[in-house]
């Protein structure tokens, strides 16, 4: 199977750069990459898209991009929190983006540097549909868990102990058999598991290779589909 730039991307090594004292020669190096940059870009945009030297191309590019420091901080100061997963959302995406269909085509040289084409992108597209993204997720996971706690308890044990144990013990194995398409690894148990242990969705998506949109989405499916079955289980 013809492997994809995406798939490289895994496999990039992030290393950190020591920074020079010299202004001169950070200059010089500055420059150095910018060419480096346009050489990698120009070698991707001479190959047609399923080429291996376009692939090869495309991850130098990458990954000198990444380890370049280069690449802007929009919004900086802002989220709080949840700044970093939003910024590497927003990171992963422009990467994806690079490395999709003939992307790569629409960069111009005569019109500035790689480096300013890529943050551009950053900072008008990608960082945007990353805080929407990032945040609606936090928003919709603090729904589940009220939409779970918002379930009346009499029981002295609380009411999220109640919740996590019936779904740990799973008596009928119903959680444990509701899974993902052909995944049977990725159950409703195990999701819940990995959330209430506080692995974050962006982890859960790596250790499975499943997007975290069809994670999400499976997720909210099963709470709001067990949510009768919990009641019943809890309070009668």
């Amino acid at each position: 199977m013809r492997k994809s730039c995406v798939q490289d991307m895994r496999h990039i090594q992030f290393r950190n750069q020591v920074p020079s004292d010299s202004r001169s020669f950070m200059t010089d190096e500055r420059n150095q990459l910018d060419v480096q940059l346009k050489e990698l870009t120009f070698v991707a945009q001479q190959h047609a898209q399923t080429t291996t030297a376009r692939r090869v191309a495309l991850t130098r590019l990458i990954n000198a991009i990444w380890q370049s420091r280069r690449l802007c901080h929009p919004y900086r100061g802002q989220f709080q929190l949840l700044y970093k997963d939003i910024h590497d959302e927003a990171v992963q995406n422009l990467f994806f983006y690079l490395c999709k269909d003939d992307n790569i085509n629409k960069y111009d040289s005569e019109r500035g540097e790689v480096m300013a084409w890529v943050n551009m992108l950053l900072t008008k597209r990608f960082f945007p549909e990353a805080i929407s993204k990032i945040i609606n997720k936090e928003n919709e996971v603090n729904l589940e868990k009220s939409y779970l706690e918002n379930i009346p308890s009499s029981q002295p044990i609380s009411l999220y102990e109640q919740v996590i144990e019936c779904i740990e013990t799973d008596p009928e194995s119903i959680f444990v058999k509701e899974h993902i398409k052909g995944r049977p690894e990725a159950n409703f148990q195990a999701i819940t598991r990995r959330r209430y242990s506080g692995i974050s969705w962006k982890d859960i998506s790596a250790e499975w290779d499943i997007g975290v949109s069809s994670l999400h989405t499976f997720y909210q499916r099963c709470v709001k589909k067990f949510a009768p079955i919990l009641r019943k289980n809890l309070y009668i």
